[in-house]
């Protein structure tokens, strides 16, 4: 894979977090299946109080270059990532958590599914064969029945729609319309596959496992985040987005 990566991180108080994962996400960067690709990681930051941006510009790495963006007039995840997507140069573009719940590992896995040129997606999967998701019992039930329900309404083939971790094309994202799709918490991840689902995107699922987060607490909970995508799930079935 020759392809310039680009690794966009969407960040909030992760300041605990950054220096071991960008660490370890540009040591992922020296498998086989990304040596020769040059790579960039793209922090996306909301003016962290805790100095995220400040400890992300201290960090210099020779294995990806790291540019760090702040914004201090917009707040949101799927409003970062559009952000993120917009500032990057890679021709595969990769999208994950900055608390650790992404595993590392899987960069190099996702890169090597859009090693074949039919895939325009890979998604890592906490609900295809040999996924899981680790810590609450409750979260993981209810995530599981929450992804059913999405795909059972959007009659999706992917599992998991909701994890946000994949890596995709940039020329499967040519012609999405950016303003409506990375709008909202993690539901931008629902808006985005089903759009590509319409446009006949070829999605692969690796299985993964979720871990809850090292460092920090959850910006967002579970059920406010649950009743938002079922919501923005049912609009974008019946075309109201």
């Amino acid at each position: 894979m020759n392809d310039r990566i680009s690794i966009v991180l969407p960040t909030y108080n992760e300041s605990q977090n950054m220096p071991a994962l960008i660490d370890e996400i540009s040591t992922r960067m020296t498998s086989d299946v990304c040596t020769g690709s040059p790579a960039e990681i793209i922090v996306v930051d909301d003016n962290s109080p805790d100095g995220t941006a400040d400890v992300c510009r201290s960090l210099r790495n020779a294995r990806c270059s790291v540019n760090v963006i702040v914004r201090t007039d917009e707040r949101g995840l799927g409003s970062a990532v559009k952000r993120g997507i917009l500032e990057s140069k890679g021709e595969i573009v990769l999208v994950m958590d900055a608390d650790f719940s992404h595993d590392c590992a899987m960069v190099p896995r996702l890169l090597a599914a859009l090693g074949n040129d039919s895939i325009d997606v890979a998604v890592a999967s906490r609900y295809t064969s040999g996924g899981n998701m680790t810590g609450s019992p409750h979260l993981s039930l209810g995530s599981r029945v929450l992804n059913l329900f999405i795909r059972t309404v959007l009659g999706m083939p992917v599992k998991d729609i909701t994890g946000g971790f994949i890596a995709v094309r940039r020329s499967a994202l040519q012609g999405l319309n950016f303003d409506t799709i990375f709008t909202g918490y993690g539901d931008y991840c629902i808006a985005l596959l089903y759009e590509g689902f319409r446009k006949g995107w070829h999605f692969e699922e690796i299985p993964f496992s979720y871990h809850p987060r090292r460092n920090g607490t959850s910006k967002t909970g579970f059920l406010k985040a649950g009743i938002a995508y079922g919501i923005r799930a049912l609009k974008l079935r019946v075309g109201l987005e």
